[in-house]
């Protein structure tokens, strides 16, 4: 297997630890204990030393366990996409946050099986994306159902410099042969022509069957090709909550495999539109 990039990118990790912080009461799971130590260790074994903290839905709007763990790695090696409620949420805490590594906020309807009307939560994301905009470069993270891009196209149009991310490999409930089957393919393929929009290779056995992936390699080819490959981030999705034990290792491979030793690609893929993406380009 080819070697990844030097300085490469997990854009896609979360830390748990419920002895030292809680979970949210509205939880709908425990998760297992994941530390930053234990991260740390995972990042050395995938050579992906800089990292992405994502806050989890089941700590809520409390991103204390994420806060710690990244002033503890610091921003020279360290990001952070955290949750909270902008009706409630000062620009003051966020400018905060944002001295720390903090660079987006996520929206969760998937994990968590929550259903909105398009409506509402087109007007929810255009609040975050309000809140959010100020700081210049920040991203609106989204884990969502790939169908549900077909109501949320519009917001590609009205970023105005805040960045959207689109969760692990655009979160299909069922990869097909012929992409255009999928519902919200489209959509998906025509928001990644704005140079604000990526997505998350990530998090594959959420979607696939096949422990070696080769299922997932038409969609992900297809994600690659797009803006010639700007517009796609690497993820380990570490610790793979509700997969805990997964072996993210021949992810990575057919990852490196598809790039077809590009290596300007496998740079995108893993480094550079990280950089871009969480700002880290100083």
């Amino acid at each position: 297997m080819s070697s990844l990039p030097p300085g490469s990118w997990d854009s896609h990790m979360h830390v748990t630890d419920p002895t030292l912080f809680p979970i949210a009461s509205s939880a709908t799971y425990t998760p297992h204990t994941a530390t930053l130590d234990q991260a740390l260790e995972n990042a050395s074994r995938l050579s992906l030393p800089n990292l992405v903290f994502v806050q989890p839905s089941t700590y809520g709007t409390d991103n204390s366990c994420l806060l710690d763990a990244l002033k503890r790695v610091t921003p020279a090696r360290g990001r952070g996409v955290v949750v909270f409620d902008p009706s409630t949420t000062s620009l003051e805490q966020l400018w905060k946050w944002h001295a720390v590594g903090v660079r987006g906020v996520r929206v969760n309807l998937k994990s968590v099986g929550t259903s909105m009307e398009s409506t509402a939560l087109l007007e929810l994301l255009r609040r975050y994306m309000n809140a959010i905009r100020p700081l210049g470069t920040w991203c609106l993270q989204l884990f969502v159902d790939l169908s549900i891009l077909d109501q949320l196209e519009p917001i590609a149009d009205e970023l105005n410099g805040v960045k959207l991310v689109i969760d692990h490999l655009g979160s299909p409930t069922e990869v097909k042969d012929q992409l255009a089957d999928m519902p919200g393919w489209e959509s998906l393929q025509r928001m990644m022509k704005n140079e604000y929009v990526f997505v998350k290779v990530s998090a594959p056995y959420r979607i696939s069957k096949d422990p070696q992936y080769h299922d997932l390699e038409g969609l992900t080819k297809a994600l690659l090709d797009v803006r010639r490959g700007d517009g796609v981030v690497f993820a380990s999705d570490w610790p793979h909550t509700r997969f805990e034990g997964v072996d993210v290792q021949p992810w990575v491979a057919r990852c490196l495999e598809w790039c077809q030793n590009d290596k300007e690609l496998q740079s995108k893929l893993f480094r550079n539109n990280a950089r871009a993406l969480w700002d880290a380009n100083k």
